[in-house]
């Protein structure tokens, strides 16, 4: 069977006027091609699809259903035209990213809005997850982008170097280590309990990693972590930019260590040709300094 789009769109056109004149009115053509068009789809499907008796051809119970499988070939057609309009212009049809907690949310979720207000065509999913996380949920979702603290292990990928987020060690300012007024040792910390997101990895290269501690409590994201060190239960590392405030009105007190840590995000990308709501993305996200290409598992980024 060999059924065409012309001919989809003379049954579809016959149904929508009623008559053979309507149909070729509504197609720009003469009613004996929208005619020749309905006989040849008869001949391809081997049924009997109009009701020829009377003055208005009707379609047979066989014509009703062909004529909804040839309503759905002209919207996957309409589809692909549409599609193809926006690759012609530069916009991609959907846009998937998936960002680490540690980053700091504004960038995206600006563009995100201002891409709704200048109607892009583009239709962007942002999911969050925490270390190892990010790049599992990349993969499952097959999404495009993706930041994240952690070298990936995947091949074949493009990336970006972001500005490093500082991170500060702190306690609650009621907490014993935030009492002292000097340089903590390990030994002190180590006494402590050590609050960490759940799944941290070496690669961090944390100073706390080595600590030999009296206990860890592991919670599933920095949110969560920081309301627990709100809460006096330990200490632990926080990117600067979550705790602000609470630096501002000294509910959390940065400690006195030998040891700083600056988290080093890095945007990821599949390979190909990356459309305007990515490029866009990818200069939200890059500071003027820093926006140069590097090379991972051999490839180089634009």
């Amino acid at each position: 069977m060999n059924v065409t789009l012309e001919q989809a769109r003379a049954l579809d056109a016959l149904a929508r006027t009623g008559t053979l004149k309507g149909a070729g009115k509504l197609l720009h053509k003469v009613h004996t091609a929208v005619l020749y068009g309905l006989n040849q789809l008869e001949g391809q499907t081997g049924l009997d699809l109009l009701d020829r008796r009377g003055y208005r051809m009707r379609l047979t119970p066989a014509g009703e259903q062909v004529l909804l499988h040839c309503r759905r070939m002209l919207e996957a057609e309409a589809g692909l035209t549409s599609a193809c309009a926006e690759l012609q212009s530069g916009w991609e049809p959907s846009l998937g990213l998936v960002f680490d907690v540690v980053f700091p949310p504004e960038p995206v979720l600006d563009l995100v809005r201002a891409l709704k207000a200048e109607g892009a065509p583009t239709r962007v999913r942002v999911d969050v997850a925490s270390l190892e996380e990010v790049e599992r949920r990349f993969e499952a979702n097959e999404a495009h982008l993706m930041v994240s603290v952690l070298p990936s292990k995947l091949e074949g990928l493009r990336v970006v170097k972001l500005p490093r987020l500082k991170a500060r060690l702190v306690a609650h300012r009621r907490h014993a280590l935030a009492r002292g007024r000097t340089r903590l040792t390990r030994k002190q910390l180590a006494e402590h309990v050590l609050v960490t997101v759940k799944g941290s990895d070496p690669r961090l290269q944390l100073s706390t990693a080595q600590l030999d501690r009296q206990s860890t409590v592991q919670l599933p994201d920095f949110h969560a972590k920081k309301a627990a060190i709100l809460r006096g239960l330990g200490f632990g590392w926080l990117p600067e930019w979550l705790i602000r405030e609470e630096l501002k009105r000294k509910e959390l007190v940065p400690l006195r260590t030998a040891n700083t840590h600056a988290f080093e995000p890095r945007l990821y990308y599949r390979e190909g040709r990356l459309g305007h709501a990515a490029l866009r993305l990818v200069e939200a996200l890059s500071s003027p300094g820093r926006r140069g290409g590097t090379r991972h598992n051999g490839v180089a980024s634009g």
